[in-house]
């Protein structure tokens, strides 16, 4: 493959992103994150996600408000992240109040920031559906992909919980419905 062949089949792979998505995602990163956010983000978050400009405008300046005005009493994670607003918002009960900034900093907060996650939790789905089980319905098939991909959180459940799994499916009654 030429020089040339590789920046053509470059730009062909950049072409599947559209632009409006990625300056979409800097608005919102930037209504979020920033103390001081600019008209425009505002215009382009409220128009993609179809919410009130004005309100989600006067509901980020409250939050920077909240947050400067609680200072003394609430001390901020040191690293700024969408996460981390979300998690001070909840624990402020500020998600009912301010629920378009909330809905926002959530949006921004569970985009991934590559899609390899994503590829991830399709090529394990190859693994999951084998020839012995191409048998089981769409809804088993759906619980085993979502373990699958949470396999972190299922691990740590499995060894803090274990024993209460097994001493609650010991006390059920007509277990064999379990594994067909």
């Amino acid at each position: 493959m030429t020089i040339l062949e590789a920046l053509l089949h470059y730009e062909d792979e950049l072409e599947r992103f559209d632009v409006d998505d990625q300056s979409v995602l800097c608005a919102l990163g930037d209504i979020v994150l920033n103390e001081s956010t600019a008209a425009t983000s505002y215009d382009k978050v409220a128009e993609y996600y179809d919410l009130d400009r004005d309100i989600l405008e006067a509901e980020k300046k409250s939050f920077v408000n909240f947050r400067e005005q609680s200072k003394q009493a609430i001390t901020l994670d040191s690293g700024h992240s969408a996460t981390n607003v979300v998690k001070y918002m909840y624990a402020n009960d500020q998600h009912d109040i301010l629920c378009t900034y909330y809905k926002c900093a959530c949006i921004l907060a569970t985009i991934p920031a590559t899609s390899c996650s994503a590829e991830r939790a399709f090529s394990g789905l190859r693994r999951l559906k084998t020839y012995l089980r191409n048998t089981m319905g769409q809804g088993r098939l759906n619980n085993l992909a979502i373990l699958n991909i949470e396999r972190g959180f299922t691990n740590r459940v499995m060894q803090e919980q274990m024993d209460d799994i097994i001493n609650i499916f010991g006390r059920r009654r007509g277990r064999k419905s379990y594994f067909h």
